[in-house]
C-alpha cells in the first residue's frame, strides 16, 4: 500500500478503456445529461429524485466549479463511449482525506445497461482513487431496492459492509441503503478491463 498518497491535483489523467471514457463534465453536457438525470425511470432510485433543466444546470455549474479547485477533491466526471464525446451516464469521486474516497451517484442511460459499460465506468473511477490519487479505501451508498445498481458496484470490487435508513428531501423519500468499501488491493487484484486506452 502507498503509504504516501498523491495529493488530489486539478489535472485530470486519461481514463478510459476499448468501451468507455472519463472526462470532466462541461457546461454543454445538459442536453445530453438530460437523457439521463432526467429519465424518471433511470432515477427513481437515486437520493436526488429526477432532475429538470435547472438541477442539471446547477450540478453541472457544481462540477465545473469544484474541478478548478486547489487541492481538487471533488471528480463530478461524465461518463461517455470511447469514441462519443457526449455523456450517457456520470459518476462522482470525493476525496474525503489522504487514504479514503467516497463515490456516489453513478448513473448511465438506460439503453446501455447490460452492455458492459458499468463494470468499466466502476474501474475507471477506481484507477482514479487509487493508481492516480493514492487512496487506500472507497466507499458507497446504495438503495437496497436498486438491484442493478447494487449488482454494478458488486462488480466494481464493492463489498457490503452494512445497512441504514436515511430520508433525502430533494427526493422527499426515505431510502434503505446499503454501505460497501472496496480496498487499493482488491482492486489491483481484478483484471483489467480488455483493451485498456492509454495509462
Amino acid at each position: 500500500m502507498n503509504s504516501t498518497p498523491v495529493r488530489p491535483s486539478t489535472t485530470l489523467p486519461v481514463l478510459e478503456t476499448a468501451l468507455v471514457r472519463l472526462r470532466d463534465h462541461r457546461a454543454e453536457d445538459l442536453g445530453a445529461m438530460r437523457l439521463v438525470w432526467g429519465d424518471p425511470a433511470g432515477m427513481r432510485h437515486l437520493s436526488t429524485g429526477v432532475m429538470d433543466d435547472a438541477r442539471i444546470r446547477r450540478k453541472l455549474d457544481d462540477a465545473v466549479a469544484t474541478a478548478a479547485e486547489v487541492p481538487r477533491r471533488h471528480y463530478q466526471l461524465a461518463a461517455c463511449l470511447r469514441d462519443d464525446d457526449r455523456p450517457v451516464g456520470g459518476i462522482r469521486l470525493d476525496v474525503e482525506d489522504d487514504t479514503t474516497g467516497y463515490s456516489c451517484v453513478f448513473t448511465m442511460a438506460r439503453h446501455l445497461r447490460g452492455s458492459g459499460c458499468a463494470p468499466e465506468i466502476g474501474w475507471l473511477m477506481l484507477k482514479l482513487a487509487f493508481a492516480e490519487l493514492g487512496l487506500a479505501r472507497v466507499w458507497s451508498m446504495t438503495s437496497v431496492e436498486n438491484t442493478d445498481a447494487v449488482r454494478a458496484i458488486t462488480r466494481f470490487g464493492f463489498t457490503p459492509i452494512g445497512e441504514t435508513e436515511r430520508y433525502f428531501p430533494e427526493a422527499d423519500t426515505t431510502m434503505r441503503l446499503v454501505t460497501m468499501e472496496v480496498l487499493a488491493d482488491t482492486w489491483r487484484a481484478m483484471p483489467v478491463p480488455a483493451g485498456p486506452g492509454p495509462a
